[in-house]
């Protein structure tokens, strides 16, 4: 337990705010914070759809470039050292589950901005938030946009915004409202954390706006890259800490976690938050902390929250943060364990394109976590060491309650693809001992432009061949420079009220050297989730079998529909030759290329936007 060493009362006013600083804590396992209990007052209420549309898109950076930091040297090195290194082949990796269905996908947000930070939000009722740096937008449950306007004229009745970036968006299944988060300024004269809550579960209509000030300490100091999570009462953000002037990279001054009490949010009262900063181990900051949202449901009153060593080259500590309970409680305190992984994570080089030049994969850190039947589950950029490539790191950790939780973990790489920029959501029935779930990623490689792919994870944690959600059909050319932004997170949803779906958003390099924003929704491809269709209710027929040029697959519909068509390979697990076809109301035909793959066995999959399937084997043989 912690012991208070201790107590101070300051009284602040900035932005509306009253601040007092409760303490300083400590405890045996080398953890040390302070924290500050404050009050935001509402900034304003507006309706979405009376704010000016979004204007014609223009690519700008937005973060600085930095020659001479640090991370940015050990990368190049790395980039280096992997030109020279010859990786070793998986030709004997195991095959794992059926990989995921995409069913209904579409071009998401345009961004302004470079790199693509993109997140989504679903409600049950299958309205969609699509937010990018200094866009959102919002979509009907068949894709059509309802309406789009720009961060800054979303949050204009604060006041002047010139600078909005990072935002994040999460849908609250319990309340059926939407929060949106993201940060206006990189100065500490005007930098700014703006929420946004729904007050209705349709995000066309209105939200109540609050300003919280991402400078509280009065220094020359900013706040950057804000994650988002909610329990069953309130919403959590957590955001870095940088110095004026300076980068990510070489700026770093600590890690905050902002506990607010989101019923206040939703009503549109003053918003009440406990701040949880200097959050030291040994007297070294922790850096960038992941919170753990929901897996089938949401959690509490406790909350849990990850944090690794995301620039070392090679680490295996995952720090495990906990807040006891709720801000009404008056008993919320943050407690830290720290476990060792047994496969470690680390700097990773550069993803390379067919141009030859790269996309920047950023650090380590955790990128995404939930919990589901009393595990956490995460995922973050890290190195495959055996092909020396950017990979996703698949961490689990049982029992975080106990004195001494076990953790496990797992590299999700390719031998022909570069992977970045993970994100996780949980699809399974809740049950115990049911972990489904899915991660969506980034993939890019010397022969594939960027795009964006899924895995299924099985009850089992095994994991899937990746599916490509979208290719890419260019290279990310944006800067005058050798290295390109990729885009530093990704978004993946369970939709609460679909057994075994989840939406997703990432990124793709379009034909005219621009990064785009895909969204799509997958299903597991288990029958035990109900997702299967009986085969003989498509009437189908596939011949010739084997075939060796092209294979014609017939069958019937009961209605005009669109259907995914993706062709598995057996023996790797890997899904190509994916497209969308339109299937008219009885008898169609698809006729389809199978010269480029090798012989072996492989399996067709149709499927619809329900996420239902018919599969029929066949035999290519040359």
């Amino acid at each position: 337990m912690f012991k208070k060493l201790f107590s101070i009362s300051i009284l602040f006013f900035s932005f509306g705010l009253n601040q007092t600083l409760l303490s300083q804590s400590t405890n045996e396992n080398g953890l040390t914070y302070t924290t500050v209990d404050q009050v935001t007052s509402k900034g304003a209420t507006i309706n979405f759809m009376d704010l000016p549309n979004l204007p014609e898109a223009k690519i700008i950076s937005l973060h600085p470039q930095v020659v001479n930091d640090p991370v940015k040297l050990l990368k190049l090195q790395l980039d280096a050292q992997r030109a020279k290194k010859t990786s070793s082949k998986m030709s004997n990796k195991k095959s794992g589950p059926l990989p995921p269905i995409v069913s209904r996908n579409y071009t998401g947000n345009v961004t302004q901005g470079t790199p693509n930070d993109n997140d989504m939000a679903v409600g049950n009722n299958g309205m969609l938030v699509s937010v990018v740096n200094q866009n959102m937008n919002v979509y009907n449950d068949t894709g059509r946009i309802v309406a789009g306007k720009t961060l800054a004229s979303l949050g204009s009745a604060l006041g002047p915004l010139n600078r909005t970036y990072d935002p994040r968006a999460i849908y609250d299944p319990e309340q059926d409202r939407f929060i949106v988060v993201f940060l206006q300024g990189s100065t500490s004269l005007d930098t700014r954390i703006i929420v946004a809550f729904s007050e209705t579960n349709d995000p066309s209509k209105t939200w109540n706006l609050y300003a919280i000030p991402g400078n509280f300490t009065g220094d020359s100091s900013w706040s950057d890259y804000p994650i988002v999570s909610l329990s069953k009462d309130e919403l959590f953000i957590t955001v870095n800490r940088l110095k004026d002037n300076t980068s990510w990279q070489e700026g770093f001054i600590e890690s905050y976690i902002w506990q607010v009490d989101k019923m206040r949010g939703y009503a549109g009262d003053s918003l009440v938050q406990k701040v949880y900063q200097n959050i030291k181990y040994n007297q070294k900051s922790v850096w960038s902390i992941c919170p753990v949202k929901g897996g089938s449901r949401l959690y509490g009153p406790f909350s849990y929250f990850l944090s690794q060593r995301p620039s070392d080259l090679s680490n295996d500590t995952l720090f495990i943060h906990s807040i006891s309970n709720t801000i009404k409680s008056g008993k919320a305190s943050l407690e830290m364990k720290i476990v060792k992984a047994p496969i470690a994570y680390g700097l990773q080089p550069n993803a390379i394109m067919p141009n030859g030049k790269k996309l920047q994969t950023n650090d380590a850190r955790v990128l995404s976590a939930m919990y589901e039947n009393g595990v956490i589950y995460y995922v973050g950029n890290t190195i495959d060491r055996n092909l020396f490539s950017p990979a996703v790191y698949f961490g689990r950790v049982h029992e975080a309650w106990t004195a001494k939780p076990r953790l496990e973990s797992t590299i999700i790489s390719s031998d022909t693809l570069d992977f970045g920029y993970p994100s996780i959501a949980y699809v399974g029935t809740g049950e115990n001992g049911d972990h489904r779930s899915m991660i969506t990623f980034s993939h890019v490689s010397p022969i594939h432009f960027p795009g964006t792919s899924v895995v299924y994870v099985d009850r089992s944690f095994n994991v899937s061949a990746p599916v490509f959600v979208k290719q890419g059909e260019g290279n990310v050319r944006v800067l005058n420079d050798s290295v390109e932004r990729w885009g530093d997170y990704t978004g993946i949803q369970r939709k609460y009220n679909e057994l075994g779906v989840a939406w997703l958003n990432g990124s793709w390099g379009n034909a005219n050297g621009q990064n785009r924003t895909w969204i799509g929704r997958v299903s597991a491809n288990e029958p035990s989730l109900g997702l299967v269709k009986n085969d003989a209710a498509f009437n189908q027929k596939l011949y010739p079998n084997p075939a060796e040029e092209q294979v014609s697959f017939e069958f019937e519909s009961t209605h005009k529909q669109l259907l995914t068509v993706s062709i598995l390979d057996i023996k790797t697990g890997q899904i190509t030759n994916v497209s969308v076809e339109p299937a008219k109301s009885g008898k169609n035909k698809l006729v389809m290329d199978v010269s480029k793959l090798s012989n072996g066995l492989y399996i067709i999959i149709l499927s619809n936007e329900e996420g239902r399937v018919s599969s029929h084997k066949f035999v290519v043989q040359h």
